[in-house]
């Protein structure tokens, strides 16, 4: 999907275009611009991972249903600027709110169950538990990558045996428990905390 049909199309929505709550330093508005970069990542890391897993054959992104997801984030993020003065929310709150609206609308079909492997049947459970500790790893890479030096450090994160063991427990939180933005934000922040911790102290 490369226009704003579905965005222009959708009442509800349009706000978010109009509102004002996406504008640059200068003071114009860059919701559009925003809307659909956040998009093009989302459906480019999504696919990344689906053919990382080598799944492609048997799953596929809805375009639309996706576009929903992060309508719906961005719906959290203007709300959060209206009633709560922010800004600009710090990555945490983003990727909380995020993988939330990703795995409330469930963007990856499976279109060959019987080719799925039964470890994936969860598809979108599976996909966005790796989805979020990727942007983990890249964003203490950054926060810390100026003042240790540590090579590779985002692979080193995703590959190491408590972040695997971090991720079989957020997959199991996305199966079987309630969570909201709220929940998975405190979540993110200790683990961030703890692994920030560690870094500043080695």
């Amino acid at each position: 999907m490369n226009d704003f049909t579905f965005l222009k199309s959708s009442r509800s929505y349009r706000h978010l275009i109009d509102g004002g709550y996406f504008v640059d330093v200068n003071g114009n508005n860059i919701a559009e611009e925003q809307i659909l970069n956040r998009y093009i990542a989302a459906f480019t890391d999504t696919q990344e991972l689906i053919k990382k897993y080598s799944i492609m054959d048997c799953c596929t992104i809805n375009p639309d249903i996706l576009w929903r997801a992060i309508l719906d984030f961005f719906e959290d993020i203007a709300r959060l600027k209206h009633f709560h003065g922010h800004t600009d929310p710090l990555a945490d709150k983003e990727y909380a709110y995020e993988v939330f609206w990703h795995l409330r609308n469930r963007p990856i079909q499976i279109t060959d169950p019987d080719k799925l492997p039964l470890q994936y049947i969860h598809i979108n459970e599976f996909i966005y538990t790796k989805w979020l500790i990727i942007k983990l790893a890249v964003e203490l890479e950054s926060r810390f990558t100026p003042n240790i030096q540590i090579d590779m450090l985002s692979e080193k994160l995703e590959t190491h045996e408590l972040l695997i063991e971090y991720s079989r427990k957020l997959y199991y939180t996305f199966r079987h428990r309630m969570y909201t933005p709220q929940t998975l934000l405190l979540s993110i922040e200790g683990f961030m905390t703890g692994a920030e911790f560690t870094l500043q102290i080695t």
